[in-house]
């Protein structure tokens, strides 16, 4: 199993989020007592919103810890039994001149304008932002309590995700987004918050995924052409003045998609796949109109179908991430289920028995490549990444 795959399965069984109670048994503390924890200079009064990193004990340089109360009380905390300070390694190893940049997490946004809490001026200057673990998150300018220039984004591996060009806290120029491994995935020109010209979206290959004008106000403009990351043409979609232009054969093909959602969000699955049927007939290469009868194959037992709409999928699009797992999950399915037997079936619903599959090992090897693509791909899906510890141990 790759390694990097592996890595998400370990971070799995450590901390998902950096909670108190987290800490407290990490660093051995009475979860009993009323603690403040700050991490870098940085309070933690709430629960991290998710994908703000995790914290391990391996990532702490060390732990202070002050239980004076009077101390406590001047520093505006005198219902506190004590403060614990985690310092990361990272945060160790910053230069004195970059530990005095401040952070927004040590301010507050009013009204779009910056201020630090204890102060009536906004603020003007450089700021970096952190991660838990003390990597970078961002940082830019802000003058007058504004951003101005450019701001940057970083991915908790430290390559860029975001680049933006501010003016008076609005975006205004180039705006450049990148996946994980630095690919980009989109750019364009925002003009007073709105964006302006071509704008271009990219596979994670590199090829043009999609590309799309707008108009000074906005508003989209002209053909929007998307492709597959095959490079082939996936379709063609045009406005003018922010207005959908009536297409017959495009129009034919979304309405019946649209039936056929609602008809699978009722649990109504054959009448689905009729919908989906429609859609793949009036266009015989729409990868959408393949995956979503597909899923509703899956849904309605009939693995073998949805494996050979998966397929067909993949050969499309080799980069549609959830394909592979579904792919994954009816070859899964079709092993659980092939000795099913229905426990009770009215005219609303039927439930059926389900046992452990008895894989053999050249469907497992299947199984398991595609779930550890479908990972590689972005899907961390709880249910993909609990398939991949039950069918593909080390």
């Amino acid at each position: 199993m790759p390694n990097n795959i592996r890595t998400i399965l370990d971070k799995l069984k450590i901390f998902n989020l950096f909670f108190l109670v987290n800490i407290s048994v990490l660093l051995g503390q009475n979860s009993q007592e009323n603690m403040l924890y700050v991490v870098d200079s940085v309070p933690i009064i709430e629960e991290p919103k998710e994908g703000f990193g995790t914290l391990t004990q391996e990532q702490i340089d060390r732990v202070e810890t002050l239980k004076d109360k009077q101390h406590i009380a001047n520093l505006g905390y005198p219902n506190l039994d004590g403060i614990i300070y985690v310092f990361t390694k990272k945060y160790a190893q910053r230069p004195d001149s970059i530990k005095t940049i401040p952070t927004t997490n040590l301010m507050i946004k009013t009204n779009g304008v910056w201020y630090f809490k204890d102060s009536q001026e906004p603020y003007s200057g450089r700021f970096i932002d952190y991660y838990l673990d003390g990597s970078k998150q961002g940082e830019g300018t802000l003058f007058n309590g504004r951003l101005k220039g450019k701001r940057l984004m970083y991915h908790l591996n430290g390559n860029i995700s975001d680049e933006i060009e501010y003016e008076h806290g609005i975006s205004n120029g180039l705006e450049q987004h990148f996946s994980e491994d630095g690919t980009l995935i989109q750019k364009g020109i925002m003009k007073n918050g709105k964006k302006i010209g071509v704008w271009e979206m990219y596979h994670p290959n590199g090829q043009l995924k999609q590309q799309s004008t707008f108009d000074e106000n906005g508003n989209m403009d002209g053909t929007s052409v998307s492709y597959y990351s095959t490079g082939e043409l996936k379709g063609k979609v045009t406005y003018k003045n922010g207005v959908y232009q009536k297409n017959k054969d495009t129009d034919k093909v979304y309405e019946a998609y649209k039936q056929g959602q609602n008809y699978y969000k009722q649990g109504e699955f054959k009448y689905a796949i009729k919908k989906y049927s429609k859609c793949i007939e009036v266009k015989p290469n729409w990868v959408d109109g393949y995956f979503a009868r597909g899923t509703a194959f899956l849904n309605n037992l009939e693995f073998d179908k949805a494996i050979l709409d998966f397929n067909k999928v993949l050969e499309i699009e080799p980069h549609f991430t959830n394909a592979y797992a579904n792919r994954a999950f009816a070859l899964i399915r079709k092993y659980e289920f092939q000795d099913n037997r229905a426990l009770m079936k009215t005219k609303e619903v039927t439930v059926m028995t389900s046992k452990s599959a008895e894989i053999p090992e050249s469907d497992l090897n299947k199984i398991c490549k595609d779930i550890e693509k479908a990972i590689s791909l972005g899907d961390n899906n709880w249910m993909v990444i609990e398939a991949l510890g039950k069918y593909c141990p080390e």
